[in-house]
């Protein structure tokens, strides 16, 4: 067999949330549906990897197309403060696509600057032509003029 050895979901995840600047903690609890933790010294994450064959679509409403794993996340026992979030990765990419799982919604993050994350279905135009856009201005620490 030529060509490196396919790695396993929970590696990639742990090397993907690694780049992103946060530390992976592997869930130990074969009960808890979920594959692991993320943190730093802002947020914290509970996360569960999902392979599939084929993409949900650009327009995917992930409650929708995976109604057992978001109902599985929302379950969990974890504090109202830790993030939930579902990553699903389909065999012919290489990266992931990120969803949060909310209590009662779920949305996909197509762009997050600070954590070097872009969505690999970004849609640019779409989002700079939305018509409730807003720029948040942030400030450095120590006031307005940082």
């Amino acid at each position: 067999m030529k060509g490196r050895p396919p790695a396993d979901l929970k590696g990639e995840g742990k090397q993907q949330a690694e780049r992103m600047g946060y530390h992976w903690t592997d869930n130990t609890d074969p009960a808890l549906p979920f594959d692991g933790f993320m943190y730093h010294e802002g947020a914290m994450a509970a996360v569960k990897l999902m392979k599939v064959r084929y993409g949900p679509g650009d327009d995917c409403i992930i409650e929708e197309k995976f109604p057992d794993a978001v109902a599985e996340i929302r379950s969990l026992p974890v504090p109202p403060h830790v993030i939930r979030e579902l990553w699903l990765r389909t065999q012919n990419e290489r990266a992931y696509r990120r969803f949060y799982i909310l209590p009662g919604t779920t949305a996909e993050i197509e762009e997050n600057t600070k954590e070097g994350y872009r969505n690999p279905h970004y849609r640019e135009m779409y989002w700079k032509k939305a018509p409730n856009r807003i720029d948040i201005p942030l400030h450095k620490e120590g006031g307005p003029e940082g």
